[in-house]
């Protein structure tokens, strides 16, 4: 049986709209696509397992049954344990008008997951294990990483085929963006693994900027970036996608008219052409 493909959304700055691309690439992914889609959120923030269930569902869940935090084995007297395996931390079709569609919620207790496993070999590869057991059940698994090259987010890395770089079409980010393919050059190196760009999608665009224009044009022709691939769907800022995650429910369900639902239904199509091709 075929396994999954593990892609891992990332991007060292904060607040360029990554979880929003993690959450609703994967609920369009399952929907429109029939794909079986399992979303890992390993950012402590929680952000991607709060856009599709409720925190009072979520509390529930990581008391009953576990988290990324009790995957990862944050907490010591859980280390080495069994007791809690990643299958049993899986919530299945989280969104019940999604079916395909299952998460694995992440925990404030990832913050200290550095300090947890300082003194643990091989670290970094304790995802990829765990993660083999499940992946024949999935066509595609996305990881939502936190904004840095940390243990978890080395995690993710570790056990994906390929990473996606969701970005603000502004000065920051583009500097950013290099010193993130430089950080990940290093890190394939020194963890020794392998890893493609899947490519690079521009996020919260606002047209009536000069300077967004201004910043896409510049990065798409950079002869230093010419190895990365620019998605040509573009996410705009809309009200409608800060919106969504108030109820818990992807752009998909939320307002599927509005136009950052356009905009992510055509950028689901491009990225699965290019996982597809």
């Amino acid at each position: 049986m075929q396994k999954a493909h593990v892609i891992s959304f990332i991007n060292m700055k904060g607040g360029v709209g990554k979880t929003t691309c993690a959450v609703n690439i994967a609920a369009y992914l399952a929907r429109e696509h029939q794909k079986r889609v399992l979303l890992v959120d390993l950012d402590p923030q929680t952000n991607a397992s709060l856009s599709v269930m409720t925190e009072k569902r979520w509390t529930k869940w990581q008391d009953d049954h576990g988290t990324m935090a009790d995957v990862l084995e944050a907490e010591s007297k859980r280390r080495g344990a069994d007791s809690i395996k990643l299958k049993d931390c899986i919530v299945h079709d989280v969104l019940e008008e999604i079916p395909g569609l299952d998460l694995i919620p992440s925990h404030l207790k990832l913050t200290f997951l550095d300090l947890d496993l300082a003194a643990r070999p091989g670290r970094e590869r304790i995802f990829t294990r765990k993660l083999e057991k499940v992946k024949p059940e999935y066509d595609i698994i996305i990881c939502d990483c936190a904004p840095n090259l940390m243990t978890g987010t080395q995690n993710a890395l570790y056990a994906s085929d390929s990473f996606f770089i969701p970005m603000q079409p502004d000065f920051l980010s583009s500097v950013g963006l290099e010193l993130l393919l430089d950080r990940l050059a290093y890190l394939r190196k020194s963890l020794e693994f392998k890893i493609g760009c899947l490519g690079a999608a521009f996020t919260r665009v606002r047209a009536h900027l000069h300077y967004h224009q201004e910043t896409m044009a510049r990065l798409r022709d950079a002869k230093g970036l010419k190895r990365i691939h620019f998605f040509d769907t573009i996410i705009p800022e809309n009200i409608k996608l800060a919106e969504a995650p108030m109820e818990s429910r992807p752009i998909a369900l939320h307002d599927p008219s509005a136009t950052g639902a356009e905009a992510f239904r055509n950028l689901t199509a491009e990225f699965l052409e290019r996982i597809e091709r």
